[in-house]
């Protein structure tokens, strides 16, 4: 393999996980690339970690477990609030609606209907807020979830 070809697999790979929300599967990696033998594609992998490492920059990519993810390094972490626009999963927008067509509403009532770690996203995401009403949770949207919301909405 030229070296052409061994930039432009860790150039694809370096996009692949830019674009991707959250962590990829070494194996999906391979499947883009079903011509290529895996030990090139770990090799420029672990070129792109290496140069990312000798850069000094914000972004580090984490390779655990068979899970590979650019993420940013902990002292930037507070910069996370900027970041608006992850791809919320078909049944997290659900999850989001039904809040949104109720709010306020009993955490209790959204739990019975939809899994517990979409509201964890949601607030993560700052588009819903959880107050406590005594010993119970009352989720509501917020501020964020409302700009959101009226600039996506069509009139």
């Amino acid at each position: 393999m030229n070296e052409q070809n061994s930039k432009d697999i860790k150039n694809a790979i370096e996009a692949i996980l830019f674009m991707s929300p959250k962590s990829v599967k070494l194996s999906k990696i391979k499947k883009e690339f079903p011509n290529v033998d895996l030990d090139i594609i770990n090799l420029a992998i672990l070129e792109l970690i290496k140069e990312y490492v000798q850069k000094d920059t914000a972004i580090e990519i984490v390779y655990d477990n068979e899970l590979l993810e650019m993420v940013l390094k902990p002292k930037y972490h507070k910069y996370c609030k900027f970041a608006i626009s992850k791809v919320l999963s078909q049944t997290e927008l659900k999850t989001l609606a039904l809040i949104s067509l109720n709010s306020p509403v009993l955490q209790s009532k959204i739990i019975s209907q939809r899994p517990y770690s979409h509201i964890k996203t949601l607030k993560e995401l700052d588009l819903i807020k959880v107050t406590k009403k005594g010993r119970k949770n009352v989720l509501s949207t917020t501020k964020k979830f409302d700009i959101l919301y009226k600039k996506n909405k069509k009139v």
